[in-house]
């Protein structure tokens, strides 16, 4: 009787694991693409499927600010139910912000309560 609860169990914290795992997975595949913030100051985020990601400002004035600095670059994936943003300071630092991730679908996202439409 105790080898079956403990296999039972055993099986029921594997295929959990597995279910939570598939769901960074799930989410990661459809972020992947490029996305543009709905509110002002639009912002552009590519997130690519190798992990990299390209963040930068798209609107009219601010769009040179990006250019002359650059785009924000860094890592990317899904932790939990939270895109997780990191990169590289000049300092050798590494910071990282963690967006909540609320809603998700095929054209939009909702991270930390702003939608953000996926770009053609």
């Amino acid at each position: 009787m105790r080898l079956r609860c403990a296999a039972w169990t055993l099986g029921a914290v594997l295929a959990a694991a597995t279910t939570l795992a598939g769901c960074s997975w799930f989410a990661e595949r459809r972020l992947a693409g490029q996305w543009e913030s709905e509110p002002t100051p639009k912002r552009t985020l590519q997130l690519r499927s190798d992990g990299s990601y390209e963040q930068r400002f798209s609107g009219k004035t601010l769009a040179v600010v990006s250019e002359l600095f650059g785009p924000e670059t860094g890592r990317w994936r899904v932790a939990g139910a939270a895109l997780l943003l990191e990169r590289s300071e000049a300092n050798g630092a590494v910071s990282s912000r963690r967006l909540p991730l609320e809603e998700l679908s095929r054209d939009s996202v909702l991270l930390a309560g702003e939608r953000w439409r996926r770009l053609p």
